[in-house]
């Protein structure tokens, strides 16, 4: 008698409420700000994580534009790769800025207009910018390079499959 006195005491949402939706609705709240599921927020933390690593990396591809260039030509020395080095950078680059900032207007639509649509727009251009760096480290028999770039590449599958 005693054990279902305390349970009722103690956990007395669990006999009124079946599910969590119940209990809180169909919202979550963190610091006061409203969410729709944790998949959301887990897609917005996917979202700055990314958006810093391939911040920072265009940024240093623009700043170190040299450096990175005679590393690439030395990196693609002996692949068809070779006479497109610049171009390719470039390439790289436009789209590592390209998918940040998408990122990053996903991360303030997402909390103004209660969607992460815009996040998703910037997980497939992060999709496609890692695909062209894995073929070409592939292409240059870098197989560590390639393999340091799986789980970005992991990490951004998991946030569009989160998607719906």
């Amino acid at each position: 008698m005693k054990f279902y006195y305390y349970f009722f005491i103690l956990f007395p949402s669990f006999i009124i409420a079946n599910n969590v939706a119940e209990l809180y609705g169909d919202r979550i709240e963190l610091l006061g700000i409203p969410f729709k599921d944790p998949l959301v927020l887990c897609q917005i933390f996917i979202a700055i994580f990314l958006l810093i690593a391939f911040l920072q990396s265009s940024l240093d591809k623009i700043i170190n534009r040299q450096d990175n260039l005679n590393f690439l030509r030395e990196h693609f020395s002996q692949t068809l790769f070779h006479n497109f080095t610049p171009f390719l950078l470039t390439i790289i680059t436009l789209l590592e800025i390209i998918g940040s900032v998408t990122l990053g207007y996903g991360i303030y639509f997402a909390f103004a207009q209660k969607t992460t649509l815009w996040i998703f727009y910037g997980f497939v251009i992060l999709a496609v910018t890692l695909m062209c760096l894995f073929l070409g480290q592939r292409i240059s028999k870098d197989y560590v390079g390639a393999s340091d770039l799986v789980p970005y590449f992991t990490l951004i599958m998991l946030g569009i499959m989160s998607m719906y």
